[in-house]
């Protein structure tokens, strides 16, 4: 599958109304290329109740893409990010390539009130757009991080946007 200008994979936005419990598990995105996107594998949650378990993204190439890795559990409105609800556990990205357009790879915010937990990564190959510079994978509230795969490399805020603008 090929997505052009898109949100490209994404699990949400779930949690919205936040007394209506919405339930992800045992999803599979495979073989995908993303161009030009707003991201490429993502989750995005309100501050609902529920949860997100068992997501695969495999085999992912993509082109120009704002932020190819994102979670959120705060989706558009940057407020009660720590409220959430809803845990978002053993999510895996695996064989992940291609151009970020700015010089995040991934930006993941968990709540909380709610960590995320069982993340891993594996065969991950992330290049700015611009041929050179170091990425930024930034991390809040993900347990488990120095066995996940990924080497975080520095903290993300609770009101980080959806769509990235520049550079950070």
């Amino acid at each position: 599958m090929t997505c052009y200008e898109s949100g490209c994979m994404v699990v949400g936005s779930m949690g919205n109304p936040p007394s209506t419990p919405e339930y992800v598990e045992n999803v599979v995105f495979e073989n995908v290329y993303c161009y030009h996107s707003s991201n490429a594998a993502w989750i995005k949650t309100y501050p609902g109740q529920g949860y997100v378990r068992n997501v695969t993204f495999r085999n992912v190439a993509f082109d120009d893409v704002n932020q190819p890795i994102y979670v959120s559990p705060c989706i558009y409105t940057g407020q009660n990010c720590d409220s959430s609800r809803i845990p978002i556990t053993d999510v895996t990205w695996q064989n992940i390539t291609g151009t970020a357009r700015y010089n995040i790879g991934a930006g993941m915010y968990c709540s909380r009130s709610s960590p995320c937990d069982g993340f891993h990564f594996e065969d991950i190959d992330i290049r700015p757009l611009s041929g050179s510079g170091d990425l930024k994978y930034l991390c809040a509230n993900i347990q488990n991080q120095a066995t996940m795969g990924l080497q975080c490399t520095g903290s993300l805020a609770a009101n980080w946007p959806q769509q990235l603008d520049g550079p950070r």
